[in-house]
């Protein structure tokens, strides 16, 4: 292990994205929501400080399309569908369709220059083309994973889990179907439960 530089401000329950060489740290609290958004330079481990997002947000998605950070749904009080798009070139904030639903406890991914929010207390499937600022609401998968994390394997979705579900499953974007795995989580997670992909 090594020790990266403190982040600049002290935060939980935020979220976090690597892309071309940068640390994103996005929302979170503090004894407040926070609407802070921190880079750290993986080069030089030296952090920035961005434009802050256009509202504070705990428990939100990240995913990053065409090099621009997405901000999707989290938590204002209250669960959100707000959209908001930052465009590294012009280091500014935009806002996008809402979702078509609201996700509490979902997972956002990046696959094929479209966003894909997944998962949830209420099983969602949807998937936002940045493009034409659109949203498709897609088959839901059989199992509620609220908290569940999600990542891409072989081009395919996979959620994992989630508060009192030890079952994983599989979206396919090409037939825009679901399948369960036969393997399951070691136990159900009364919480949180993280995954990485590691390219080979």
């Amino acid at each position: 292990w090594n020790t990266l530089p403190p982040m600049p401000t002290a935060r939980y329950n935020h979220s976090s994205i690597y892309h071309n060489h940068h640390l994103y740290v996005v929302g979170g609290y503090d004894g407040i929501d926070l609407n802070s958004v921190e880079a750290l330079d993986m080069r030089n481990l030296q952090w920035n400080h961005l434009p802050p997002l256009p509202r504070e947000v705990v428990l939100l998605y990240l995913a990053i399309v065409l090099d621009n950070l997405f901000v999707l749904g989290g938590c204002c009080d209250e669960w959100v569908a707000d959209v908001h798009e930052f465009d590294s070139t012009q280091q500014t904030w935009r806002q996008r369709s809402l979702m078509p639903e609201i996700c509490g406890g979902g997972a956002a991914v990046s696959f094929d220059d479209h966003v894909y929010v997944v998962g949830g207390w209420n099983r969602s499937c949807m998937r936002f083309n940045p493009r034409n600022n659109t949203w498709t609401s897609l088959q839901r998968p059989q199992f509620s994973h609220y908290f569940g994390p999600s990542l891409v394997l072989n081009g395919n979705i996979v959620v994992f889990g989630g508060l009192n579900n030890d079952s994983i499953e599989e979206y396919s974007p090409l037939t825009d179907s679901w399948s369960t795995w036969t393997l399951k989580m070691p136990n159900k997670s009364p919480g949180w439960k993280f995954a990485v992909k590691m390219d080979s």
